[in-house]
C-alpha cells in the first residue's frame, strides 16, 4: 500500500513538470480538484456523529456478548450440578447394591455352611 501511494505521488509530480500548461492555469486547476475533493470528506461534526454511532454500536454488542457469556456460564454450572447431583445418586446406589451382593453372598454362604452340617 505504502509503495503504490508513492507511485501516485511521484506519478502526479512527473505530471505536473511536464504539464503543457502554465503554472498559473496549473495552480488554479490543482486548487479546483482540491476543492472538488474537500467536498468528499466528511465534516468534523459529521465524523463525530458516525464516531458516536460506531460506539455505541460496540458497546451495544459488547454488552449482548457479555450476556451470552454469562449465559453459557450460568448453562455450564447448572449442568456441572446436575451432573455432580447425578454422580452422588449413582454412587449411593452402587453402594447399596455392593452391600445387597455382599449380604446376599453371606447369605448363601451361611446356607450353604448350615446345610452341609447336617
Amino acid at each position: 500500500m505504502n509503495s503504490f501511494v508513492k507511485g501516485i505521488l511521484f506519478g502526479v509530480g512527473i505530471g505536473l513538470l511536464i504539464a503543457p500548461m502554465k503554472g498559473d492555469e496549473m495552480r488554479r486547476l490543482v486548487s479546483e480538484r482540491l476543492g472538488e475533493l474537500r467536498g468528499y470528506i466528511p465534516e468534523n461534526e459529521q465524523l463525530d456523529i458516525y464516531k458516536s454511532q460506531i460506539t455505541d454500536r460496540v458497546n451495544q454488542t459488547a454488552g449482548t456478548l457479555k450476556d451470552y457469556a454469562q449465559q453459557a456460564a450460568s448453562t455450564v454450572k447448572s449442568s456441572a450440578s446436575n451432573l455432580s447431583n447425578i454422580a452422588q445418586n449413582a454412587g449411593t446406589t452402587l453402594k447399596s447394591s455392593g452391600q445387597d451382593v455382599a449380604s446376599t453372598t453371606k447369605d448363601a454362604l451361611n446356607s450353604t455352611k448350615n446345610s452341609s452340617n447336617f
